[in-house]
Parts: C-alpha cells; structure tokens; sequence
C-alpha cells in the first residue's frame, strides 16, 4: 500500500478515531514514502513471487478512505444517517414491484451484465457444503450471496432483493446443510457507524434461507440498531440451537436456532469462537475502543476481557488437538501479531518477533490453523505469511492471490495429506491453493460478479468500456465479460472515453491523479505536466473519489472537479496543460480546519466546499454546471472563457437540499432545462429546472409512486424521449415516464445495489455501473425494419439500417415536384410475439429545407390483419428539430401482428399542410423507425 499521503484527512480520522500515531509512525515510514517500500521485518526467507498488484507503479488502495468516502456522501444535511433508512427504502421498493412492475411505457429494457467475470471483489464469508464439496458459498462486501455448485467454476447470485447485500458472514446449520444464517453489515472499519468518517453502509440484521439459499428471510428479532452491523455468527459445537453473534453492539446470544437473541456483553465484538472441544470455553476479539480479546467460561453467558493481546483487532482461531490452546492475530499499529493462549483465552502471550506482518488497521486480518500441526499458522493482512512455529516468525507466501485478506477456510476433507486445500477470501475475490504447504495460489472467480466499480466510460463506436474500482484498478473491457484487464493498479475512480478516439481511455487514482491510456492497456498519469492540476493528491483540496469528465462537444477537452475546477483543452497531449475555471467556494478563514456549515463534523475527509461533480451541455460548451458536496449549485454560460462566470443558483428559497450533488444532467434540447441527483437517505433527491435554475421543482415523487428515500448516485434522461427518466439509487434503478411525476421499478437489474453512474452508449444502449456487481448494459428490445419501401415521393440516401442509427446516417427522403407533395414509406418486419401486451412504434424524424414546424404533416399508421387496411395512429405537425415521438395503439394489438408469419408494417408519411399558401422546399431525415413489442 502506499503511504498516507493525504495529511490532512488522515489526522482528522485519527482524532475521531482514538488512534495515537499514524501508520508511519506505527511502522517508522518517513513522510512521503510508500508502506509498500517497507521491508516485512520478518525471519525467515523473503518470498520471491511477484504479486500480482506489482506490474502497476504503486499499490495506492486504501480502504479505510474508500469506506468513509462512501459513507460521507450518503449523509443527511446533519450528518447522520436515518434509523432503518436501508430497510424503509427496501420496503419501499417491495410496494412498488407489488403495484407496477411492468413499465407503463412499454418500452423494455434488457439488462446483460458485462462483468468482470475474472477480477473479482471484496468477499468475507466462505461457506463449504460438508458432504456435497462442490457447492460453495462466498458472501461479499455490497454484492451479496453469491453460489457455486460445480466447485467454483461459475457462480450464480442469490436473491438479489436482500434488505442488504453487504455480507460481513454466514453459517451453515450444522445438522442441515440446506439451511444458512446471513449476517449482513461490515463491522470491519475503524469505529462504530456514525462516530467518524470510517464507517461502512448498514446491514439490515441476520436472513435465513432453509431451501439453501433459493430465498431469505430476515429474522424479525434483528430488525434493529443493534444488527446493523453483525461481523460473525458461531454454532455451538453440540448444540445447534444454541448460536452466538459478535456485533459491533456487543456479543448476543440464541437457544432457539436464531430466533431472538439476547445481549449477553456489550462491547464492540468482531470475532467469536466456540472451543470446539470444550463448549463452556468462548473466545472473542473485540475492537480498539476496546483495546482487548474476550473470554468467556460459562458458553458465552458472562464475559471477561483477556490478559494480553491488547490491540485494534483481535482474530481468534482454536488450535485443534490441543483443547485449550487459542491463538489471536491482533493488529495494531498497521501490523499483526500472534498472541497465544493455553488457558483458553484467558492470558495471552506474544509470539511475533520483529515488526509484524503489514494489515490496513481492523479491515483485513484473518487465521487459519492447521488441523494436523497446531504450530503451522497461515495469517492474512495485505498478503498471506506462513508460520510452522506457532506465529514467531513468518514467511511470506501464496503471493499470487489479490492483496487485503479476510477469511482463509480449509477444505472440509482436509487431512493434510491426501487434501490440502484451503481457501481464501481477499478484495479481488476467492483464491485457492491446492497445496497450504506450498505456495501457488488460483484465482475462482469465475463469472464471481461482485467488482465494486466507483465509475465508468463507454466508447459509442467500439463499446468498450473503462472503470474504476476499490481495490482492483482501473479495468478494461473490449467485449468479453470474462476477461477484462487491468491498464492501471490502486483504487480506481471515475473514467471517460474518447468518442473519436476509440482507444483513448481515462481514469483515476484517488485525490485526482489522472491517467490515460492511448490503446485500451496500460496507461500513464497526465495530471502533472508543465502546468500541473494543483489541486491534486491532497486531502484537502480534492475527494477521495473526484469527479472528471470529457466535454461532450470536444472531446480534447477535460473537466476536473477538485476544491477548483480545472480544465485541460489538450488533454490527448503528452504533458496536458491545466488551468483552474473555478475558484474554490471555501471561505477565507475556517480556524476549526473542518468549516462554518451547521453539523459539518462528517465532512473530515473531504472537504464540503470541493466540487462533486460537473456537466456541460450537449452542442454548447459555455453552458457548464457545477454541484458541490454541500449542495452549493453554480452555472456558467460563458464556460470556454478563460475565466468564465459563475452563478449560484440553491440559495433564496429554492428547497434544494444542502447534500452532496451526485449528478447533473443538461437537456440537449433545452439548456435552461436541468436535472440535479442528490446524495442521502431522504425522500427529495431528483430536482428539475426549466429556466436555467431560477426555480426548481422536486421531481421525486411520492408514496409508491417516488423513489425509495435512498441515495440518487446516478441520472439520466433519454436521449431522444423526452420526459423518460432513469435514476440510479442504492436499491437499484428506476424509471419514469413522464419527467418524475411517476417512478416505476426495473426489475431486470439486480436489486439492492448502489448504481453509481447510468451513461448512454448510444440512444437505445445504457450503462449502469455498480459498486458491488460490476457493469450491466441495458438495451432497448426494440424490432427494427427488415425491408422499407418508398411508395410516393423520392428516395435521397439512406438505407435501412440507417432507421436505427446512432452515427449520423439517416433515411432522407423528399417529395416530387407536384401540386400536392407528399412522402410515404412501407416498413415491415416481424414481431416477437404472436400476443402483444405492449405495442409501440418510436418515430425520431426532422424537416430540412425552407419548411417551418407545422408545414408539413406527420402520419403513422399500422396495418390492421383483421380489416385488411391501415389504421391510422397518429397524426401531428412535423418539426424542422430532431424529435422522436412513441405512439401506442389501445385495444387488441393482434390486430397488427400477421397470424403464422408475425409480419408487421407500418406506414410512415409525410404531407404539405393544404392550408399553407406559400410555396417551400422541404425533405424529411428520418433516424429512427422501431417497434417495442412485449
């Protein structure tokens, strides 16, 4: 990992946090160098295999930053997250699949998931059938359930509606495999939720399944605060009604299979562990509030702490065949220690020689002990070390699985000689060594599709796709979901592609870092030419996760939302040049380091006033918006000056939210209409303008027609329906149709996870990207024409591939010279369906020549099978802007679906309006000539 070089924010997490020295104190790294560039001061032999992490330039993940980035941008204007706001919101989603779950448009998306299929994310819980080996379990940080029945060749999700798919552990029932415990929530930061900036998003309390794993339910009893966050669960070795539960609100206890629960010690508990071969003894390790393990002599009724292993974390594994024997890795200081215990975790006493083994605080830290030689230790923290002499010394091993380790599970026919294998739970995924006692390591994770992505780019010309993720670097994608590839290491952040340039490629490291890459592989950082972006890789003047984008317009140009805005007009230049536009919004003098805005204790880690996100308008560059973490709002329409205007538009009234600004979106077709996505478990986060910010209404909706009250990461508007609307929430996306008055569910994407960010591909192709499920791209199911025929007026140019284009090429035609001119086409093609539910025809087209809107007429119509003729459908004013109209038949729609064959046509005209006198000129593009049929 690389060093904290992010001064500021790392010492405000430490005062929140208790903590008494930084890491590079704890470790003795000077200022300025990489934890990476420590030695492990370890006896025994350096491991020469190179990990994987080590063909980037450094090793820049830091999760505990990750988590409170995460967390701040979620808050309410007080800073606080509202009791039970993930299940309300859940509920809420529930109400609306019970009402509508079919889109009332008919216009259907398929949503195809994308990957990455070989990259992997953050796992916890590693769950093994005991008698049927090849089904496997894996629980991951914000992707749920995930199950394997063929060994981990594949892997298939379960239940993607879950209250919570942050897994932090599972169970299996010891007498019926077919039924497991979930306990949801990451415990695994530095403090209890809500004290500091280091604080992972709720679980949702402890679900079952009893058909293994087909579906859940949540135990009602753990509906509550106190199950926000439950870290593990633990069967009694003979009794499996009797079950213990290490929360962060303290260790809890059940005799009835899990049923209710009762607190039997409250403190911050992160482990527990029945001795397997003396029920009455129970080790725990706690938190460093706490500052020690736990013991318990009575089956976990009363509890004591231990002598020894004090420290930030304490992971317990009993030592079998020697009954009384415990082992505790305990980090402390960015290092792990192994404490022993023969009086069954009473007293504790220390083991490690020299430094320790290099972790990330309380967030990976994990031990395996072998069940042949009590003396052979495998612990985990960023890598894996082996011990044969009961945790003195180390050796570091298995160098080819994903850094940040937190569970290491052995096979269930472990013997340590005919069967060796034991598993591995790490950010990028599930690894196993066939061998402990050797060192290679194989990645699983195949199709295993919980990569945590913060942002992404797609190419509209190539479809290849960049993003960033936690921990896994910046990816690439060029088509196939099973093999995207790594073009930069670290955490990576937002990305954006070049449109004319389709294998112009960029992303981020956090705090700004820019990099690019000129052929969809390894890239190269940009932010630090002759004139640097200034800003950047500071705490104080950039998030962690910084916004950046393209302009849309030029796409040489990029856009950098730090504490200022910067701008770089020759971004594909070797060393881009880059120059602020906007100044920061941080008052002259904040002499409490944190700022003057009511409850803005939760903004340590970024800064309230740094930019969280920009837009610039489609066909106008001068038009930019710019959102604040703190709600702040400004426009420009002079964006391409060196200096350009800045006008702030959420104060005097307007009832915008002092939250964190997720996204803007700029009507292409109007600039003084804008949308604006909010941050927070609150029920108005979708606001709309339509005169360029003087006014501003909510557009959330209401009751179970609204958005759940979660977080809106991402917005988008179709490209060519106006008044379509999708919003990306941390329980999945939704849908309106008409501009936010109504919100529906799609239930095609997979439900509770954070979206981060919906970007069209072109206008019929979306992109959702999601931290904890990779990338899905959702396609209109639209049936194109398969043969036009021009029957009156003149074929220009065009063809019918060109009725559904996104490149420009459209369908031209124009009238013959006559006293009554007139165009008509003949469209046919076949339906999906003998039955529709849903029909519609989407029409885009536009006038050219001296026409005025309303010159010209517009008519579509369908050929009825059951009358034999057309029927007229609709009929309208042609207009000289590009403009797409949906047109939906009522009634029996077989009528226009052919019985046997499933033809289907459609005519399509254009007629001067008899009523005009003057004489003009005119022709007619038309882009796009579908049907949506369900």
């Amino acid at each position: 990992m690389s060093a904290y070089r992010l001064t500021i924010a790392l010492l405000a997490l430490l005062v929140l946090s208790g903590c008494k020295e930084t890491p590079q104190q704890a470790a003795n790294v000077p200022a300025g160098a990489t934890a990476d560039a420590m030695p492990d001061l370890l006896d025994g032999e350096a491991d020469s295999q190179q990990h994987p992490l080590n063909e980037f330039e450094e090793r820049n993940d830091d999760p505990l930053a990750a988590a409170a980035d995460r967390y701040q941008r979620r808050l309410s204007a007080d800073g606080t997250i509202p009791q039970r706001a993930l299940l309300n919101a859940c509920d809420q989603r529930k109400a609306m699949v019970a009402i509508e779950s079919v889109d009332a448009a008919g216009l259907p998306m398929q949503w195809d998931w994308v990957g990455p299929g070989n990259i992997g994310g953050r796992l916890r819980p590693i769950v093994i059938h005991p008698t049927n080996t090849d089904i496997i379990y894996v629980g991951s940080a914000s992707g749920g359930i995930w199950k394997s029945i063929d060994g981990a060749s594949s892997w298939q999700p379960l239940d993607d509606f879950l209250p919570s798919l942050s897994i932090g552990d599972m169970v299996m029932h010891p007498e019926d495999p077919d039924t497991l415990y979930a306990a949801t929530g990451e415990g695994f930061f530095d403090t209890v939720e809500g004290t500091s900036n280091t604080a992972a998003v709720r679980g949702a309390g402890i679900f079952k399944t009893t058909d293994a794993g087909a579906t859940w339910n949540q135990i009602p009893s753990t509906d509550n605060p106190d199950f926000y966050f439950v870290n593990r669960l633990e069967f009694h070795p003979n009794d499996s009604n009797t079950m213990l539960a290490a929360c962060n609100s303290g260790i809890w206890r059940s005799t009835d299979a899990g049923d209710t629960w009762t607190l039997q010690a409250a403190f911050h508990a992160l482990d527990v562990k029945y001795n397997p071969f003396n029920p009455d003894q129970v080790a725990a390790g706690g938190h460093h509030q706490h500052n020690g393990a736990y013991y318990s002599t009575d089956g976990g009724l009363t509890w004591n702490q231990s002598t020894g292993a004090e420290g930030h974390r304490q992971e317990i594994a009993w030592a079998p065949g020697q009954p009384a024997t415990v082992y505790a890795a305990v980090s402390e200081n960015s290092r792990i220690k192994i404490w022993r215990s023969q009086d069954g975790g009473q007293t504790y006493t220390l083991r490690t020689t020299g430094s320790g083994l290099q972790t990330w605080s309380g967030y990976n830290t994990c031990i395996w002990v072998d069940p042949v030689n009590p003396d052979l230790l495998v612990v985990g923290g960023v890598w894996l070390y082996r011990s044969t002499n009961g945790g003195v010394s180390f050796t570091q091993r298995f160098g080819a699985a994903h850094a940040d380790m937190h569970r290491i599970v052995q096979h269930p026919d472990f013997d340590g000689l005919n069967n060796k294998t034991v598993f591995f739970a790490t950010d990028g995924g599930l690894y196993e060594t066939p061998d402990v006692y050797g060192n290679t390591a194989i990645g699983m994770n195949n199709n295993l599709g919980v990569t945590q992505f913060y942002g992404g780019g797609i190419n509209p010309v190539n479809g290849n796709i960049v993003g960033g993720t936690q921990d896994n670097g910046t990816l690439f994608y060029n088509g196939d979901p099973q093999d995207w590839d790594h073009i930069f290491g670290g955490d990576g952040g937002y990305g954006a592609s070049d449109p004319t340039e389709p294998y112009y490629f960029y992303g981020e490291v956090q705090r700004a870092l820019i990099h690019r890459s000129t052929n969809g592989s390894n890239s190269s950082y940009i932010y630090n030419g002759s004139n640097p972006i200034q800003d950047a890789g500071s705490s104080a003047t950039t998030n962690f996760i910084p916004f950046f984008m393209l302009d849309p317009n030029e796409p040489n140009t990029m856009l950098v939302a730090c504490e200022r805005m910067w701008r770089s007009s020759n971004v594909r230049a070797g060393q881009p040049d880059w120059f602020p536009i906007k100044d920061s919004i941080e008052p002259p003098e904040r002499p409490d380091g944190k700022g003057d805005l009511p409850g803005d204790a939760h903004f340590a880690l970024n800064s309230p006033y740094n930019l969280s996100t920009i837009a610039v308008a489609q066909g106008n560059s001068d038009v930019i918006w710019a959102g604040h973490n703190n709600g702040a709002l400004f426009f420009t329409t002079n964006g391409t000056a060196v200096s350009p205007t800045w006008t702030q538009v959420d104060e005097n009234g307007t009832g915008l939210p002092d939250r964190w600004i997720s996204t803007i979106v700029i009507d292409s077709r109007d600039t003084d209409h804008v949308y604006v996505a909010f941050m927070g478990w609150e029920t108005d986060n979708v606001w709309e303008t339509t005169d360029g910010g003087m006014t501003w209404t909510d557009i959330s909706g209401s009751g179970s027609a609204g958005i759940p009250d979660a977080p809106v990461s991402a917005l988008a508007i179709h490209q060519s329906i106006p008044g379509r609307l999708y919003a990306g929430t941390d329980v999945g996306v939704f849908i309106s149709n008409d501009n936010g008055t109504t919100w529906q569910v799609h239930d095609d994407m997979p439900g509770n996870v954070p979206v981060e960010q919906l970007l069209w591909k072109d206008s019929s192709t979306l992109l959702a990207v999601t931290h904890g499920r990779g990338m899905f791209l959702g396609t209109e199911l639209t049936t194109t024409p398969d043969m036009f025929e021009v029957i009156e007026g003149r074929h220009v140019g065009g063809n019918v591939s060109s009725l559904h284009s996104f490149d420009g090429d459209v369908l031209e035609l124009a009238p013959r010279r006559a006293i009554v001119q007139k165009v008509e086409m003949i469209l046919t093609s076949t339906s999906p369906v003998s039955l529709p539910a849903t029909m519609n025809f989407r029409l885009q087209s536009s006038l050219g020549g001296s026409a005025e809107d309303g010159n010209v007429i517009q008519s579509v119509k369908l050929w009825n099978y059951d009358t034999d003729q057309f029927e007229q459908i609709d009929s309208r004013g042609a207009t000289i802007a590009d403009t797409a109209i949906v047109v939906s038949p009522a009634g029996d729609l077989s009528r226009f679906v052919q019985p046997g064959t499933g033809e289907i046509m459609a005519s399509v005209s254009y007629r001067r309006d008899q009523f005009v006198r003057r004489f003009f000129t005119w022709s007619i593009d038309v882009d796009e000539a579908v049907w949506m049929i369900e």
